[in-house]
């Protein structure tokens, strides 16, 4: 049974399309197979972050009803199978976003997930990145405005009926939670299940244009997104990081919880 998982985030510039293709690559890193689908129809980021900004048949032409949704799924050479959206405007003016959920649903049996890449917001555009997905996770900085997008997105989310499995901090350091995490799980009423820290070794994965889960493996970034698909499939797995570290130290009491 293929699982629908939406990475939304109700404000922009959070790591939202990176946490998408690293919780993807870190799924296929314990054997499993993933489709990261790019959700963001307006502004979609998928190709770019992976050296394919340009493919023969994106997700525009199946939601034009030109192209079956299996035409426009593609390997990455990581392992992961990817489903670019175009970057041209005239697409992007003449897409039907309702249609996402109908597509999508096609490729129920054929991946073991289905990541969707939502766009920032609550337009039209993440209302159909809702409505594909059976599961979300919301993706926020631990900084004030960021956490009360998230809050209306949450909302938003259970509204429309979709279970929120969790948060997923991004960009932290161990001296800038604007926001404790218990505060942060208190205002949210949903638990944080991954919390990745600032690492440089992202900005070089994007130069490389792959997922700092296969550049870097070893490095904090990779260690907190495996740590993350291991809790969402129930797989054990030791972080390989210092004991000392204050990472360590968190990523330890959220799986302890």
């Amino acid at each position: 049974m293929t699982r629908y998982i939406g990475i939304l985030s109700g404000k922009g510039g959070v790591g939202k399309t990176t946490s998408s293709i690293n919780l993807g690559s870190a799924l296929n890193y314990f054997d499993k197979d993933v489709t990261i689908v790019d959700g963001n129809l307006t502004t979609p980021n998928i190709g770019l972050h992976l050296g394919v900004p340009i493919v023969p048949i994106h997700l525009h032409h199946v939601l034009r009803g030109e192209n079956h949704i299996n035409e426009s799924v593609y390997l990455h050479p990581a392992g992961m199978k990817i489903v670019p959206a175009s970057l041209s405007l005239n697409d992007m003016k003449t897409t039907r976003p309702d249609r996402l959920p109908y597509v999508l649903g096609s490729l129920n049996g054929t991946t073991d997930f289905v990541i969707i890449d939502g766009p920032a917001g609550l337009g039209k555009e993440a209302l159909a990145a809702i409505a594909s997905s059976e599961e979300v996770i919301i993706v926020t900085n631990p900084e004030l405005p960021a956490i009360t997008d998230a809050l209306k997105t949450v909302k938003y989310c259970e509204e429309l009926g979709r279970k929120v499995i969790g948060i997923v901090l991004t960009r932290t350091k161990p001296d800038n939670l604007d926001i404790s995490l218990k505060n942060i799980e208190t205002i949210l009423e949903k638990p944080v299940i991954g919390i990745i820290p600032e690492d440089k070794s992202v900005r070089e994965a994007l130069t490389r244009k792959d997922a700092v889960v296969y550049t870097h493996p070893k490095s904090k970034a990779s260690v907190a997104y495996k740590m993350l698909a291991a809790g969402l499939i129930g797989r054990k797995y030791e972080p390989e990081v210092s004991e000392d570290s204050w990472l360590f130290k968190v990523l330890k009491k959220i799986r302890l919880r």
